[in-house]
């Protein structure tokens, strides 16, 4: 007698979908600590199965190149600094500037291989500087509202002008992020957030058009 439904195999407690999403979370690990020792450049199909103690097979299982797996990790690495920001903006209809910041800047304290990925390496890989092109990162994104929730007296902001806001925040946020990270700013988290506030504040209030 057949029952209806397919059950799935288990094995060990594990499902074949449990272990292949094992399997592809552990292959995001291997890139983002390849990626955060060496940088991009560093990352290659052989090198990754290698460190992962994964045969190719298993490689092409979840990721089509060694391409879709830079992608992949650099939306994996973005998507938790989201969860993140969403977390630390509970309880509030907008999270305030400096919050957004503060968070940005203390998710990237805890682990300098996620600024490499999010911050350092869009600049000089050409494959996640094209994955990145055309879309504000997640941490711009996140400061946008919190600008225009901060300037209600002002008229919204049109697409043009908010891609020259967006395009200014980050290049100077990112110089100011990496120069903290790697130790040439010798100032405190907190210290750091109060500045970036400020910066933000002034490119914001220098990058409206005269009416």
């Amino acid at each position: 007698m057949h029952h209806c439904g397919v059950s799935k195999t288990v094995w060990r407690g594990q499902t074949m979908d449990d272990r292949s999403a094992e399997r592809r979370q552990q292959l995001l690990d291997v890139c983002l600590e390849l990626v955060g020792s060496g940088g991009a450049a560093v990352v290659t199909l052989r090198g990754v199965c290698r460190t992962a103690k994964l045969s190719p097979r298993y490689f092409y299982e979840n990721f089509s190149s060694r391409e879709d797996l830079l992608i992949a990790t650099y939306d994996h690495v973005e998507a938790e600094l989201f969860e993140r920001l969403v977390r630390a903006g509970q309880g509030h209809r907008t999270l305030s500037i400096r919050t957004v910041l503060e968070t940005c800047a203390e998710y990237f304290e805890e682990d300098p291989r996620r600024a490499r990925i999010l911050l350092r390496e869009p600049m000089s890989d050409e494959t996640l500087r094209a994955h990145q092109s055309g879309k504000a990162p997640v941490f711009i994104a996140s400061v946008i509202p919190a600008l225009e929730s901060a300037d209600r007296r002002e008229a919204p902001r049109d697409a043009q002008e908010l891609g020259v806001l967006a395009a200014s925040l980050s290049g100077a946020l990112i110089f100011l992020y990496l120069e903290w990270l790697d130790g040439r700013l010798d100032i405190e988290r907190d210290a750091l957030a109060d500045s970036a506030t400020r910066l933000v504040t002034a490119i914001a209030r220098a990058s409206r058009r005269e009416p």
